[in-house]
């Protein structure tokens, strides 16, 4: 798996989380080019969407799917994947 510093951004392009770490594996399922990764937010950070951006600092982005958020002390961990290359 990759570190990255990374972004959340909401459907309309606003920025749920700021420069949090997610760490990220890239494969590819077929010819499918797939990712999927993991990160951990405060509680009170609000992912009530089904899809959100995913801003990487370097520019590269994508679509979080199938996003699980699990309670881990004062934060949740979120895991989620993506499909396509991050452009």
């Amino acid at each position: 798996m990759a570190f990255f510093t990374a972004r959340i951004l909401s459907k309309d392009g606003i920025a749920i989380t700021e420069d949090i770490e997610v760490w990220m594996h890239f494969f590819r399922h077929g010819h499918v080019e797939m990712w999927a990764g993991s990160c951990e937010v405060p509680v009170t950070t609000p992912l009530t969407q089904r899809t959100y951006r995913l801003q990487l600092t370097d520019g590269r982005a994508g679509r979080m799917t199938a996003i699980v958020t699990q309670l881990r002390g004062e934060n949740l961990a979120v895991y989620f994947e993506g499909k396509g290359a991050l452009g």
